[in-house]
């Protein structure tokens, strides 16, 4: 990869919508090596289109999921108790990400509401435990207005705070408290500490999750101190350019593929339809990808099998 690739991008980096999406393959052991080269290997994430997940049913678009992408790594098992899944349904079920006196719901699967969702990477939290190297989200139903995904690269921010303001950046390459309470496994801490920004593996990796910082202090007992507050409040400030954020509307059967170590996303609010069996409901995948190949076919064949162990999360 190249030093200019290393700075990231921006939504002007790109010619056209065409230039990040990839056509559907039925040949998924293809599809993940040229997902791996687009993902993992170049810009941090694609769309690839045409998928038939729009057909199927919810159940099916599960299974389709992770069996489609177990050739790019091993889907990661999502929920806890009786509701685990591979394939997390990311659908409207009633949650609110603030409560009535519009303060943020630590406790919500925001993925599970209607409204805007705050940009972060998934990993921040270590959800259920684990720390994915991609997410996924098929999309089986679209919303009728809006829902349209927000990216913004996470290198990109790196550089410019490398270069506007290098003091807060190292204050954000010390560890700070990250509250999970929504996605604590059992018997584990609700709170895990990182910083938001490290070099590992030869490359800068982000854990960037705002919100649930902020919320981390009730569950530590101490503020966070204000030196590390005003470096999260330029952090903030960079993120909310408009310029850096890539909005992506995606056309069901449409498959956007996440870097989770390296780009953000977010989403615009939406508004569902009144017939339940057309509302917005997409299937979320995380992966542990191996480094430098696709996982040998038993993994992948046992990653199905390991489908049919877990109980999805019914539609």
């Amino acid at each position: 990869m190249t030093g200019d690739a290393l700075n990231g991008w921006t939504p002007q980096t790109f010619a056209s919508d065409t230039t990040f999406r990839l056509p559907y393959s039925p040949d998924h052991a293809l599809l993940a090596r040229r997902l791996r080269t687009e993902v993992l290997d170049g810009r941090g994430f694609a769309v690839v289109t045409g998928t038939p997940a729009g057909t199927m049913s919810t159940r099916a678009a599960q299974e389709f999921a992770t069996s489609m992408l177990g050739h790019l790594g091993e889907p990661l098992v999502q929920g806890r108790g009786p509701d685990t899944s591979l394939g997390w349904l990311v659908r409207d079920e009633g949650v609110s990400s603030y409560t009535d006196d519009r303060r943020f719901h630590e406790n919500a699967y925001t993925s599970k509401s209607r409204g805007y969702l705050h940009l972060h990477n998934d990993r921040a939290v270590q959800p259920f435990g684990q720390e994915p190297d991609c997410v996924a989200l098929l999309t089986h139903r679209k919303a009728m207005r809006g829902g349209a995904s927000v990216l913004v690269d996470g290198w990109t921010v790196h550089r410019i705070l490398r270069e506007s303001s290098p003091h807060a950046l190292d204050l954000l390459s010390t560890p700070y408290p990250v509250d999970r309470r929504h996605v604590t496994p059992q018997g584990e801490s609700p709170v895990v500490w990182a910083p938001v920004f490290e070099q590992a593996d030869g490359r800068v990796q982000v854990r960037c999750n705002l919100k649930r910082i902020e919320t981390a202090g009730e569950l530590t007992g101490e503020p966070i101190p204000p030196h590390q507050r005003a470096a999260l409040e330029t952090l903030r400030q960079v993120l909310a350019r408009p310029e850096l954020k890539l909005t992506i509307p995606l056309e069901e059967g449409d498959c956007l593929v996440i870097d989770d170590r390296r780009v953000l996303h977010g989403r615009t609010s939406y508004e569902d339809h009144s017939d339940a069996a057309r509302r917005r409901c997409l299937v979320r995948v995380m992966l542990r990808c191996a480094p430098g190949a696709e996982p040998p076919a038993a993994d992948v064949y046992a990653a199905r099998e390991v489908f049919h162990l877990v109980r999805p999360i019914q539609a």
